[in-house]
């Protein structure tokens, strides 16, 4: 579940649901390093009103569907809280940087779709967040339950735009993994 969250004012933010794919190495056993790299999709919806630049009195509802595919580089460093006897429960947490691939983004304005511009230029390609969660080991199978707190202003404000925003991405994710060691 991913959700943006802006400076923009009297705004609605919805979470999306996206996935990612990738591999991990655990290097100790308690006390754990854990560096990652895995592709993943991150959506998210913003809605805001506006006033109208030629009239004031008249207000626009404005829809943002933002759509990022990163590749991201966790870096974890975990402690295994409890051993059972088929597995382990853990906690980690670390930095990740994320470098995006891909952008899209569309408007709406009162609900008619806006011709696309220069949306996905208005995005950094690269940005710095932090991870944390607890996970679990059970024979072969891990499970892992994070939470992923943007660092970073993803918004590049282009010249020609009335406002400078900030847009930072917030993600849950649930992963099942499969541990080949």
């Amino acid at each position: 579940m991913s959700k943006f969250t802006t400076n923009i004012n009297d705004v609605a933010e919805a979470a999306k649901t996206g996935y990612q794919i990738g591999a991990f190495v655990r290097l100790g056993k308690k006390l754990h390093l854990q560096p990652e790299v895995y592709f993943s999709v991150k959506p998210g919806k913003v809605e805001f009103t506006t006033p109208d630049i030629n009239d004031p009195t008249k207000k626009f509802n404005i829809s943002e569907n933002i759509n990022f595919s990163t590749v991201d580089i966790p870096i974890l460093l975990g402690y295994r809280l409890l051993k059972i006897p088929l597995g382990n429960i853990r906690i980690q947490a670390g930095p990740v940087a994320s470098f995006i691939t891909n952008t899209t983004m569309t408007v709406s304005k009162d609900g008619v779709e806006m011709p696309e511009q220069d949306y996905p230029e208005s995005f950094k390609d690269f940005n710095w967040a932090a991870q944390f969660g607890v996970g679990v080991d059970v024979l072969f199978l891990t499970v892992d339950l994070r939470y992923e707190l943007g660092l970073s202003n993803l918004y590049d404000k282009p010249d020609n735009a009335p406002e400078d925003r900030s847009y930072k991405n917030n993600v849950f994710f649930l992963s099942v993994g499969w541990k080949i060691f």
